[in-house]
């Protein structure tokens, strides 16, 4: 009996987490809508959805529109001020901070140029995040998130490696709590392309459904993500899917990582718009994401060789995803991070080089290149916030 007990209660935690979550990723769904995504039954909804609003987790909304008779099913929705999180994206060349929330949505508190030395940029990051705490929002706080453009211990909370700064097997955790001793809500810590691929997978509907998938991080160098039989691959170390690090021209120049000719040494943000000033003189920005969108324009407009150029990173991405393509057999491949402000006649061109020069049979099932439904700053911010609430609601909902 006691056997039977425990796996009872078991089943209904499960089932209470499951409901909690599909009400925090699909707003607005209906207690309808919930029992035939589930099989559970209406009544055992209703219990647990009636649980979840007196535990002040999830809120009724008004009524859904419907075209049958009768009532009209009421939208569920996750109670944002139950809980917030502190979510940080450190960028090459900035970083922004933010509040993230229950359900899913972020707020932007600031940003500020990122320093190259660790010791400065913690300081100046606790004085953003001790700024939060004071606000009144600091009493719902449940979790600190970060994302990194580098190889992130996240069992350790260990930066083993930011190549654009050089940050090596650094204690990220004991470094907060060095600069911010009361600290004493749960940390995370990932790599960005993966955030930002856990948050494709939550609300990108081109995907759904899919189990297998490269996501290439466009940006100041090139990062990347696999998802493998519905996970994300980490790696026993967690640098799985450090795609701009593979070497294509191993006589080409210097990167970051010390290796030569990295794929992202042909085709980043810095990368083509520094070839562009090199012909053509400097271009408008404050930082390469501000040039690169100027670039983009001038490609747009055929302003000098700019067109030339970005075609020649479109050739350069390609040629890299083939390998990826060739290797993995994916479903899916997202150009994400940057690749997010490309027309779509960007994506067709790739999309040729790929039908061109991959090997067919890994075309079959294979989509078009996909663009990502979130901006660079977007994705890496909501995919912090959900480890922070995936966290939260395994506890919340006990």
């Amino acid at each position: 009996m006691k056997i039977k007990k425990i796996n009872a209660e078991r089943m209904g935690y499960s089932n209470k987490l499951m409901v909690f979550n599909l009400i925090r990723y699909y707003s607005g769904i209906s207690r309808n809508e919930i029992s035939k995504l589930t099989g559970l039954d209406k009544s055992t909804v209703t219990k647990i959805t009636y649980d979840l609003i007196s535990k002040n987790l999830i809120v009724e909304g008004d009524r859904k529109s419907s075209k049958g008779v009768g009532r009209k099913p009421i939208r569920l929705e996750a109670a944002k001020g139950v809980a917030a999180s502190i979510v940080v994206k450190v960028g090459v060349e900035k970083t922004v901070v933010g509040l993230g929330y229950i359900n899913n949505s972020i707020n932007k508190i600031g940003e500020f140029e990122t320093p190259k030395n660790f010791n400065v940029f913690i300081s100046k990051l606790a004085v953003e995040i001790k700024r939060i705490y004071e606000n009144a929002n600091g009493n719902n706080i449940v979790g600190l998130s970060f994302s990194f453009p580098g190889m992130i211990d996240r069992e350790n909370l260990i930066i083993e490696y930011v190549p654009h700064f050089n940050w090596s097997e650094i204690d990220l955790k004991g470094a907060i709590l060095k600069e911010i001793p009361h600290c004493d809500k749960p940390i995370f810590a990932a790599n960005e392309a993966k955030l930002a691929l856990q948050a494709e997978m939550y609300f990108n509907k081109n995907i759904a459904n899919l189990n297998n998938g490269v996501y290439v991080f466009i940006s100041q160098g090139i990062g990347g993500a696999l998802l493998i039989d519905g996970q994300i691959h980490l790696g026993p170390n967690f640098t799985a899917g450090e795609f701009g690090h593979m070497s294509i021209d191993e006589d080409g120049e210097k990167c970051f990582c010390n290796n030569r000719g990295c794929w992202e040494t042909f085709a980043s943000i810095d990368t083509v718009s520094k070839i562009y000033e090199y012909s053509n003189g400097r271009l408008e920005g404050n930082n390469y994401e501000e040039k690169f969108r100027n670039l983009l324009i001038k490609a747009q407009k055929k302003e000098g060789n700019a067109d030339e150029i970005i075609k020649q990173m479109l050739y350069y991405l390609g040629v890299g995803t083939v390998n990826l393509i060739n290797i993995l057999n994916p479903e899916f491949v997202i150009f994400g991070g940057y690749g997010y402000l490309f027309p779509d006649e960007y994506f067709t061109e790739i999309e040729n080089i790929i039908k061109t020069r991959a090997l067919k049979p890994t075309l079959k099932s294979l989509k078009k290149p996909l663009r990502p439904v979130f901006d660079i700053e977007t994705a890496c911010l909501r995919g912090a916030n959900l480890r922070v609430m995936d966290d939260f609601a395994e506890k919340a909902v006990v």
